[in-house]
This record gives C-alpha cells, sequence and structure tokens, in this order.
C-alpha cells in the first residue's frame, strides 16, 4: 500500500494569511490574539480572540465568486486555491470525479444561521431571506470548494466538535488508501461570530482578558478559553503519485487513532484514559518508540482541564523522557475553534519540511504550578538532529479523542 503524503498547504489564520507569512509568525511564536472588530464586545467579558483581520478573499479570486459567500466559505475557498497552486496540480488535466473534498467545522456559518434565524422571527416564514439559507448548512464550505474548482468526487464534512479537521483528515486518508480517490483537497475552518462569542461568554468559559491588559495576561491555564477562528487546506496523495509528478512532498501521515471516552454534555473525559489510549496506539500503528517522537503539538486551550488531562497522559507514555520532548500549545497563539486540526498540521507538516522546531516548552509548563509570565522558547538549537516524527492529539468536549503522527519523508 502507498504512503499517504502531503504536497500541498493553503493557511488563512489569525497567524497569517497564505502560509509563508503563518508559518513565519508561527515560529516568532507572534501571537494571533488581538481585539475583535467583527462585532461589539463590551456586553461580553472579554474582547480578543484569534481574530483573522488581514483576510482579502479578492486577492485569490472574483467578488462575483465570492459575494455571496459566508465568512467561513471565503477562507476556505482562499485556502484551497492556495493549497491547489502550492501543489502544482494541473486542474485542467486531471480527472475531476477521482478528487474528493473532504472537511471539517464545528459550527459552519453561525454567523448565517443567526441571520437568517432573525430575519424569520422580525419577517415570518414569507420574509424569511432565502439567499442566507444555503449558508447555514456546515458543508456549505466544502461545496463551494467543489464548484468553484470543478470538483465532481466525493464530499464530506464532519462536525465533530473539535476533532473536526482531524476526523476530516483521518477520513481522507481512508479514502485514498483505499483507492477511492487520487487527491483529496482536505481541511477545517470556522469562523468567528458574535453569536459563538455570545454562547461561551454565556457558559463562562471565555477567557475574561481585555485588549487593554498586559501583553500575555490571558495564557493562564485555567482562566478561560480564547477562542479563534480561520481555514487550513491540505492536498492529499498517495506517494506514488506524488513521486510520479515530482511534486514537493512536505510529509507523509504515518497513523491516526481515533478514541471515544465517556463524558457529560459540554465536558471533557477527566479520566485521560482515551487520550492516553489514542497517542498510545498512533505511535504503534506508526510502527515507532515513545522516544522516536520528537515534538508533540498538543490542544490545550487554557481551560486548565484539557491541560491538566493532557500533562497526566504525556506522564503517563513518556514518564522521565517528556522533559526532553518539545511539547507545542499552538491554540495558545491562534485561538481554539473546531477547524483547527488542519491548520495545527500545516505547522507540523512546514516544521518537518524546514527541519525548524515549533514554538515550544518542557511538558511542565501544562501543570498546575505553571505561573506567569508566559515564555515561548523558539530556539532551534537541536536543528542539528534530525526532526522526523511530530506526534499530534486532540481532545474535545464529549469524550472524542485523536491522535496523528505525521513522518518526514525521506
Amino acid at each position: 500500500m502507498s504512503e499517504v503524503v502531503i504536497t500541498g498547504i493553503g493557511v488563512i489564520s489569525s497567524l497569517g494569511t497564505g502560509r509563508e507569512i503563518f508559518w513565519k509568525n508561527c515560529i516568532q511564536a507572534n501571537s494571533g490574539i488581538k481585539k475583535v472588530t467583527l462585532f461589539e464586545t463590551d456586553q461580553f467579558v472579554s474582547d480578543m480572540a484569534g481574530f483573522v483581520d488581514d483576510f482579502t478573499p479578492s486577492q485569490y479570486m472574483k467578488p462575483m465568486a465570492y459575494r455571496r459567500l459566508s465568512r467561513i466559505s471565503r477562507m476556505a475557498v482562499c485556502a484551497s486555491i492556495e493549497a491547489i497552486q502550492d501543489s502544482s496540480i494541473d486542474m485542467d488535466s486531471v480527472e475531476k470525479d477521482r478528487i474528493a473534498v473532504i472537511l471539517g467545522t464545528a459550527y459552519g456559518s453561525s454567523t448565517h444561521v443567526e441571520d437568517f434565524y432573525v430575519s424569520l422571527l422580525k419577517d415570518g416564514p414569507r420574509g424569511a431571506q432565502p439567499f442566507l439559507f444555503p449558508e447555514t448548512v456546515p458543508n456549505a464550505p466544502a461545496s463551494h470548494i467543489a464548484i468553484f474548482h470543478k470538483i465532481t468526487g466525493p464530499n464530506t464534512t464532519f462536525c465533530h466538535n473539535d476533532i473536526s479537521a482531524e476526523s476530516a483528515i483521518l477520513y481522507a486518508k481512508n479514502l485514498l488508501e483505499q483507492d477511492k480517490a487520487d487527491i483529496v483537497i482536505t481541511g477545517g475552518a470556522d469562523e468567528l461570530s458574535e453569536m459563538a462569542y455570545s454562547s461561551y461568554n454565556t457558559l463562562g468559559v471565555l477567557n475574561p482578558v481585555r485588549s487593554t491588559d498586559n501583553e500575555n495576561d490571558y495564557l493562564v491555564p485555567g482562566k478561560g478559553i480564547i477562542l479563534g477562528e480561520g481555514a487550513g487546506i491540505l492536498v492529499m496523495e498517495r506517494a506514488d503519485n506524488a513521486k510520479k509528478r515530482g511534486a514537493k512532498i512536505y510529509g507523509k501521515i504515518s497513523s491516526g487513532v481515533i478514541t471515544g471516552g465517556t463524558a457529560s454534555v459540554g465536558k471533557y473525559d477527566e479520566t485521560g484514559s482515551q487520550v492516553t489510549r489514542s497517542m498510545e496506539l498512533a505511535i504503534e500503528q506508526a510502527e515507532l518508540e515513545h522516544t522516536d517522537i520528537d515534538q508533540i503539538d498538543i490542544s490545550s486551550n487554557l481551560s486548565g482541564v484539557l491541560e491538566k488531562i493532557e500533562h497526566n497522559s504525556l506522564n503517563k507514555l513518556f514518564n522521565d523522557k517528556l522533559d526532553s520532548i518539545h511539547v507545542t500549545p499552538l491554540k495558545y497563539l491562534m485561538g481554539d475553534f473546531g477547524g483547527a486540526g488542519t491548520i495545527r498540521s500545516a505547522a507540523i507538516l512546514l516544521s518537518l519540511h524546514t527541519q525548524h522546531f515549533l514554538p515550544f516548552h518542557p511538558s511542565r509548563m501544562l501543570s498546575n504550578s505553571m505561573k506567569p509570565p508566559f515564555t515561548w522558547n523558539t530556539s532551534n538549537k537541536n536543528s542539528e538532529a534530525s526532526l522526523r516524527n511530530i506526534l499530534m492529539t486532540t481532545t474535545t468536549f464529549g469524550g472524542g479523542s485523536i491522535s496523528i503522527v505525521f513522518k518526514k519523508c525521506g
């Protein structure tokens, strides 16, 4: 069976629009957390988020192509344009029915859901705005990617909370391994909206930080979640196809495991047993030892609960070796959202490709003993050693957990 590799990357995120700017800000640990200007925030405990403020869809496509698209669909389509261009695939010569589009999103366009519902309440069934409705369904971004590129192959959207994008990646891998597609455009996307922001605020889980506070005041586990938004798209294909056409290969997906635990609605599985299990099985299926993992990208989101779960799981797996492994909570730089998985994957793949470590910390930073100030280690002093295997682990409320091992090719 041919290995599954990644040959194209597209990123629209609070860390930068376009993979080059994104990567530069990522390795320098330049935070994408900033004041929200999309909507009024005076009534909320916070006015900060991983907000994308430099995104202009006209840089990627004509206004006629995006004028009725929601913010999430615009970001997803534009990220797909960059990813396909990066992969050097000639879309005019490939079989469009052998290309799949697989996306993940937690909430889709909650802005359009709210606007359509308000128009329904205000004007009744006959007055509800019909042009808003198509964007209220979660699979709209994936559909718009297919329409824009004239792709007619499988089209699927996963809505699995914070593991939505990761679920899409693993499904894409399966399609390629089973020869159901030759190329898969896979990714994750979510938009920042007033409705989502208000919901997290009402639940009392929003980080109470304001733009007038000192820099990095929000970086305290247990203080609250910082929301984010963005879109990440990967072009995946079998290694033999990629090598045949001389494609640039960022890395390969060596293994991926999804597990499920028992948790109350809106809560994490605090036992952490399935988090540990997914990581252990992913490493085993990649035919690696724990000592072969060079870096770990975790899904900690400042909730405090997730930090504790991941810290305990990592301790169980790596024991005394853990202090020598670089741990990266990338959501601390770009906020927490369901489609974040492919943006995190993009960072991992760029790290493998350039042999530059992601900004990191020793694992003890996750423990409850961590005190401010919070500083990132952006050193690449270990660059003489080959960076070959990176583990990404993600846990969501409701009990789900996914671990993926990315490996350098060659």
